[in-house]
């Protein structure tokens, strides 16, 4: 009980805003990873949390390319386009184990996305362990959680707008087929979701007692012409 307790306090705090992921987005000819609140980078942190990232572009036909991840000129980590341009880029971080005060050591990987072009492109989906994909709604979009290419019903995900505060933040709640409610603001979503899975053991020469996946998604939605 005690664990279970820890866990849903995690949960808690992060549901209950300022909280820190690891985003992917495209500026110019490369895509940067950060770990902050926004696709952006933190000025007054260098994004360690992110180091461990592996990222593949994936162009309009469905080609995936891995691309190399290195040090950035500033607090972030960059990596070298393809010639063609992708319509998506994405990843999985390797943050390793960590543990806050009292609650039980974590095993962390995130899953951040960027869609570069068309927001609903067949390509949007990547599969894994845990991932975010927008679904159109007439001028609104809706965001469907899965893992392993299955819905999950009854997670939150955090939704936010880059330019607004964290406090501004929305958190909603899947329903039965892993859907979101609609959202119709424009302009760059920076949106996360998390689940926890109940599996202990080691990692690195640390024990973890449970395993955590972050997926996130990065996108721009324009106003219809």
């Amino acid at each position: 009980m005690r664990y279970l307790a820890a866990l849903l306090t995690i949960g808690y705090l992060a549901a209950a805003g300022h909280a820190h992921f690891v985003f992917v987005y495209v500026d110019g000819a490369e895509a940067r990873v950060v770990f902050g609140h926004t696709a952006a980078p933190d000025s007054s942190s260098f994004p360690t949390r992110a180091e461990k990232t592996t990222l593949t572009a994936r162009d309009a036909a469905g080609k995936d390319t891995k691309i190399a991840v290195e040090k950035g000129d500033g607090n972030f980590f960059r990596a070298k386009l393809p010639a063609d341009k992708p319509a998506v880029v994405f990843g999985i971080t390797e943050a390793g184990v960590t543990q806050r005060g009292e609650n039980p050591p974590l095993l962390s990987f995130y899953y951040p996305k960027v869609i570069v072009g068309d927001l609903f492109v067949k390509g949007a989906e990547v599969g894994g362990a845990l991932e975010l994909v927008p679904v159109r709604n007439g001028d609104k979009v809706q965001f469907k959680v899965l893992a392993g290419g299955k819905p999950v019903a009854d997670v939150e995900v955090t939704v936010g707008l880059a330019g607004k505060g964290e406090d501004q933040d929305e958190t909603v709640k899947t329903d039965k087929d892993g859907l979101t409610t609609a959202f119709a603001d424009k302009g760059r979503y920076c949106v996360a979701t998390r689940r926890s899975e109940d599996k202990s053991g080691e990692f690195g020469g640390k024990k973890y007692a449970a395993v955590r996946h972050i997926a996130t998604l990065v996108f721009d939605f324009a106003a219809s012409k």
